[in-house]
């Protein structure tokens, strides 16, 4: 068995027990999860109207669908509200490694980005939370991943099977196709070689088109399926349920914590947190700023924001993948999803000037991720090659810095 593979195995094996370590700490809803988890009852039939209903229109049944399963399996308190999010956060992440072996298949830096990407994502802060709690943002993640893994397959009938994932992801929460569009534009692109040396690239609409035709298809027929074969729905038809969830774009709600500009996604800011401090211990829960394992006194500290170690290098690796873009296959990838994300919530935003929030960055930290690594990966490959330790001193350094983050915000008590 090759070192990667027990690597990956390891790596998931751990973050499985993170997630679900004293899972039902807290054992009250927190968050949206006063939302999701009355919404899986009712989806179960327990709610008042006593039949499988969606009674939150606002999203696409699948995540909360999800969560009822968990509630049915494991029963109707705290771990079976968020063991679902647990098995699919933890499934993301050998996902992940997946999909980054194959956007660097054959390159030099294949090994090392892979191991740094797969290391960042399993303790990356944001993600983790969706991990713990009754949400419906990791299901989402998963299946994006698992879209994108297809859509990065080189034999090119490979690729269609990118669609049912990308549906199902948007079932799960309909924020994904703000990254979804330009991942798919970016399929078109065609490097081609030059009869005399050189390259070019070429546009393919018909596989995009194909790819677009085959994604919206799955959309509507998972989405009949589940809402009007499985539960009672609430529409007549999926035209009159698509404005249903379009008319809450309109939301707004200024003094609604969490909400950021989308500027201030790039500082981190402002972060929303849920804490509970042992009676008699003088804290006070405003106050907390890193969890149980490092403050006495914390029953638990779910902080939701992004790990510092990813924030600060968010803009800076990206613009190097945009200048390293037209020479860099990879990168090209990765500057069509993080800027074509980025700049589909900036055209939501300005539309509709509703709620935005820091989490919305979920589904583009994987790009991020992947630039860092690719970034040392490459180093790192070219320093083992001359026996040189700098970059490998600064890539370790980083690591840990980025593990102390993890640490510093794990939201209960190890004991």
């Amino acid at each position: 068995m090759k070192r990667t593979t027990i690597y990956i195995i390891a790596l998931t094996t751990l973050s499985l027990l993170l997630r679900v370590h004293r899972l039902d700490i807290p054992d009250r809803l927190i968050g949206d999860e006063v939302y999701y988890v009355p919404a899986a009852r009712s989806i179960l039939g327990w709610g008042e109207e006593g039949v499988p209903m969606d009674p939150r229109p606002a999203h696409p049944p699948l995540g909360k669908m999800l969560i009822a399963l968990g509630i049915f399996l494991f029963g109707d308190q705290p771990f079976g509200w968020r063991i679902m999010s647990a098995i699919a956060g933890t499934a993301a992440i050998p996902l992940f490694y997946l999909t980054v072996k194959r956007l660097f298949s054959g390159r030099k830096e294949v090994e090392f980005a892979t191991i740094i990407a797969s290391f960042l994502f399993a303790f990356e802060a944001l993600t983790f939370y969706f991990s713990r709690v009754a949400r419906i943002d990791i299901f989402m993640l998963v299946f994006l991943l698992a879209g994108i893994y297809f859509l990065l397959d080189e034999r090119p009938r490979r690729k269609i099977f990118s669609a049912p994932f990308f549906a199902a992801s948007f079932l799960a929460k309909e924020a994904v196709l703000v990254v979804v569009v330009p991942l798919l534009l970016y399929t078109g692109l065609k490097v081609v070689k030059k009869r005399r040396g050189g390259q070019t690239l070429r546009y393919d609409w018909k596989t995009v088109l194909l790819l677009f035709a085959a994604t919206g298809g799955s959309i509507v027929a998972l989405w009949y399926f589940l809402e009007w074969v499985i539960l009672v729905p609430r529409a007549s038809n999926i035209v009159e349920r698509i404005m249903l969830m379009v008319s809450r774009l309109s939301i707004s709600n200024p003094r609604a914590v969490g909400r950021s500009e989308i500027w201030q996604w790039f500082f981190n800011y402002p972060v929303t947190k849920a804490v509970g401090v042992q009676p008699g211990s003088g804290l006070s829960p405003s106050n907390v700023a890193t969890g149980p394992l490092l403050t006495p006194g914390v029953l638990y500290a779910y902080f939701v924001q992004v790990s510092w170690t990813i924030i600060i290098f968010m803009l800076p690796v990206m613009v190097y993948s945009l200048l390293r873009s037209t020479r860099d296959q990879a990168a090209m990838f990765l500057v069509f999803y993080w800027f074509g994300g980025l700049f589909g919530w900036i055209v939501v935003n300005s539309v509709f000037r509703g709620l935005v929030y820091l989490f919305y960055l979920l589904p583009l930290l994987p790009p991020v991720i992947i630039a860092i690594s690719q970034y040392l990966g490459a180093r790192l490959q070219e320093e083992w090659a001359t026996q040189k330790v700098r970059w490998t001193g600064a890539a370790g350094l980083y690591l840990l810095l980025h593990l102390i983050n993890f640490v510093a915000l794990y939201p209960v008590p190890i004991f």
